[in-house]
């Protein structure tokens, strides 16, 4: 069974103004990680008028919601995002991610209607993805047992493009204890917690030599001190390790231990070593749900490229480990090399009538997607027998 294009385009035509009002105040209105009470609740708000049935603060998480529409299987998941970032607001875009999913989970859940089929579609909000990852929580917590298939699509300063994967990441707080004394009077009466963070820097500037290509270490020093005349005693920096393979990044985890006991060691600091909740897996592509996405938004006109895996990481890559998932990308910077995501003028892209149009082209996409899986037993079947893991 076909569903033609200006049918979903009617659709999602009909309910475009109240979309759009909600994207663009998720965008006026950024909230950080898993404080994003208004962008959760206006999304719940509209897919209530939606007659979605709705559920908020999801498998105990406060920013998250679920809302659901018709029956039995196939179920389908629509992923929203809608946190921003810290003094830059949407620089990621992620409140084009909330209108993709509500646009293309509104046109599915009225094809359903409009003929008269079984199936679920959801449109599933998930919080705190830049800070620490609530897909791995509602994954623990059971939310994908009873999903087939899971869409999201995400903004990008590149060209639109089908999911290649991303890198692994592993996230690190790591202090040293030392002594304070005078740093002239009496420094030799001091342990210099500082000193140990230094050598943990060097340290690893040291390692990278023997790093594959596609392994990725940086940190920030988030406390180094009070004033120049005091010896710090305590000294605090975060890092994040990332890498395609998943047992690579173990082999980096115990180096980057090591380099840092060793810096302890050699400074007679005391250390501290603690490892963020919720690291992120390396995302695993689906080459059917990938086809059928660049045949799509080639048709649609965004001129897509096949891209390769993305060097950031994103905690739909545990999603990817679950059930067969997609995370597509789309364009919404024109191509110009001077907005970068993660960058104000990034945020500034995201709310343009261009970003727009591009969300809008790609909700659809994602629900002729969908729908494909819903109604044609063989895509289903490639879909699924390209999963590489047992469920």
């Amino acid at each position: 069974m076909t569903t033609p294009e200006k049918l979903i385009q009617s659709i999602l035509k009909s309910h475009e103004h109240d979309l759009l009002s909600v994207v663009r105040k998720i965008h006026e209105t950024p909230e950080l990680s898993e404080k994003e009470t208004r962008a959760c609740a206006w999304q719940a708000d509209l897919l209530n008028a939606w007659e979605f049935s709705v559920e908020t603060g999801y498998k105990g998480l406060a920013t998250a919601f679920n809302a659901t529409a018709g029956r039995n299987g196939p179920h389908i998941c629509f992923m929203a995002e809608y946190d921003a970032l810290p003094g830059i607001g949407h620089g990621c875009g992620h409140n084009l991610i909330a209108g993709v999913a509500l646009g293309a989970g509104v046109v599915l859940k009225n094809l359903l209607a409009l003929h008269h089929l079984p199936g679920r579609v959801t449109v599933m909000g998930t919080p705190a993805e830049e800070q620490r990852g609530a897909k791995i929580d509602l994954i623990r917590s059971g939310a994908l047992e009873n999903v087939d298939l899971v869409l999201m699509a995400h903004p990008s300063d590149h060209a639109t493009g089908p999911y290649a994967g991303e890198s692994g990441i592993r996230q690190f707080m790591v202090s040293y204890t030392g002594k304070t004394a005078h740093a002239a009077d009496c420094p030799e009466k001091g342990i210099n917690a500082l000193d140990a963070l230094r050598l943990l820097f060097n340290g690893v500037d040291a390692w990278r030599q023997q790093l594959t290509e596609t392994s990725r270490v940086h940190g920030v020093i988030r406390d180094g001190g009070q004033a120049p005349n005091i010896i710090p005693d305590f000294a605090r920096a975060e890092f994040y390790l990332r890498d395609f393979d998943l047992h690579f990044l173990d082999q980096m985890q115990v180096r980057f231990e090591n380099i840092a006991k060793g810096a302890a060691l050699m400074t007679d600091t005391a250390l501290t070593f603690s490892e963020i909740p919720n690291p992120y897996k390396p995302g695993i592509p689906n080459a059917p749900l990938n086809q059928a996405f660049f045949s799509l938004a080639r048709d649609a006109g965004m001129q897509p490229q096949w891209p390769k895996p993305s060097r950031g990481s994103s905690d739909f890559g545990d999603v990817t480990y679950e059930i067969p998932a997609m995370h597509a990308y789309f364009n919404i910077t024109q191509d110009n090399p001077g907005i970068i995501i993660h960058s104000r003028e990034f945020a500034r892209a995201a709310a343009t009538d261009f970003a727009f149009s591009q969300m809008k082209k790609t909700a659809r996409i994602l629900a002729q997607i969908a729908w494909q899986f819903l109604t044609e037993r063989d895509f289903r079947h490639k879909v699924r027998q390209a999963f590489p893991f047992d469920r």
